[in-house]
């Protein structure tokens, strides 16, 4: 392990944000696995499997120049916890209808749209925080960890929640509203100029 790179997992408030990030990846792949396979079971209709993906697309676009405006302006950090914090609710109203019995395609709609408008403020603000984590020596191989994390994020999260589909949504859904809250802990933990 070269110096920078132990220099780097020494920067405690990366390291923070890195996992806070990891969690709410992994957990985003996972929630996005159970709502597809979720609609899929109640309606069995291809055509609202594909709606999931287009309702989830269409607030992120229409957002997306907004979200940087409030980015630029406001507390990076702050507005990726209340990203998280809002993916947290989600999967607890979802984990709750599911409970119930209540859960229907309407309701999937309807949490999709604000997934939507959620990810557009989460993404931009997650990326533009490691600058402000990292010394400027340290700042590429920052990118690069951020990265790979990323990448293992999205390749193991539907892997992982597929895997605790086989339990039910309502698993998945409870799973994802505990690493969208540590996520968000640890993303309140970090400190930064």
């Amino acid at each position: 392990m070269t110096s920078s790179f132990k220099e780097l997992l020494a920067q405690r408030q990366f390291m923070r944000f890195w996992l806070a990030r990891i969690f709410g990846v992994s957990a985003h792949q996972m929630l996005m696995l159970a709502i597809s396979w979720h609609m899929y079971e109640l309606t069995g209709s291809a055509w609202d499997l594909g709606l999931v993906g287009l309702f989830q697309f269409i607030p992120a676009l229409v957002m997306a120049l907004p979200a940087g405006h409030v980015i630029d302006r406001l507390h990076r950090g702050r507005i990726f916890a209340t990203c998280m914090l809002m993916l947290a609710l989600i999967a607890v109203v979802l984990g709750v209808a599911t409970w119930r019995g209540q859960a229907s395609r309407e309701l999937i709609f309807g949490v999709v749209w604000v997934l939507g408008l959620t990810r557009a403020f989460q993404m931009p603000a997650q990326q533009a925080i490691t600058p402000s984590l990292v010394p400027k020596h340290l700042f590429q191989r920052a990118i690069a960890l951020s990265s790979t994390g990323v990448e293992v994020s999205v390749i193991c999260g539907p892997a992982l929640g597929g895997f605790l589909y086989l339990s039910g949504a309502l698993t998945v859904y409870t799973v994802c509203a505990v690493l969208f809250s540590l996520s968000m802990m640890l993303t309140l933990w970090v400190r930064y100029e």
